[in-house]
């Protein structure tokens, strides 16, 4: 592309999808439905793109604007587990009203600037609804998926500028 980036992975944020899995030691087709995780195929699932056969999916796992974001692979263990699901993100820890009666938007951006994270937003108030305080903390969500063989680390990502329309 003109601005250099390339796509790692694709993958929708919430979705049921058919996928083969083994349920009592037999392998069935099952519809997975995923609200608040997302696919993790280890190199053993026979689903995956050829492209990842030999490390397992790409799995993302966004945190808040202001700490980190983590890209992690999915691990077989997790077909075992979890039917090859994972975190899908940090989670919520406040509502969005309940962010904005805690911190204003231009509270968010000043906190944000001074870390170095240039912030634009098209609505300063909305930016409260998505400040960091809200989010629980992304590296623990991501040690807790590692330690039970859910996905596995492969990068952590530190933001550098927020776009909030």
């Amino acid at each position: 592309s003109d601005l250099g980036l390339d796509l790692l992975y694709d993958v929708a944020h919430n979705g049921a999808k058919f996928e083969e899995h083994v349920v009592d030691g037999k392998a069935r087709k099952l519809s997975v439905h995923r609200k608040g995780a997302t696919r993790s195929f280890g190199p053993a699932m026979g689903q995956i793109p050829k492209a990842y056969k030999d490390i397992g999916q790409p799995v993302m796992i966004p945190g808040d604007m202001g700490r980190a974001s983590f890209i992690l692979r999915g691990c077989d263990k997790s077909e075992e587990q979890a039917f090859s699901s994972t975190a899908h993100g940090a989670g919520r820890l406040l509502s969005r009203k309940g962010a904005k009666k805690q911190i204003t938007g231009a509270e968010v951006r000043t906190n944000l600037n001074k870390k170095g994270i240039v912030v634009v937003a098209g609505h300063m108030p909305s930016l409260a609804e998505e400040a960091p305080l809200a989010y629980k903390d992304v590296h623990k969500v991501v040690d807790i998926c590692q330690g039970a063989n859910l996905s596995l680390k492969v990068a952590e990502l530190r933001p550098w500028g927020v776009l909030k329309g």
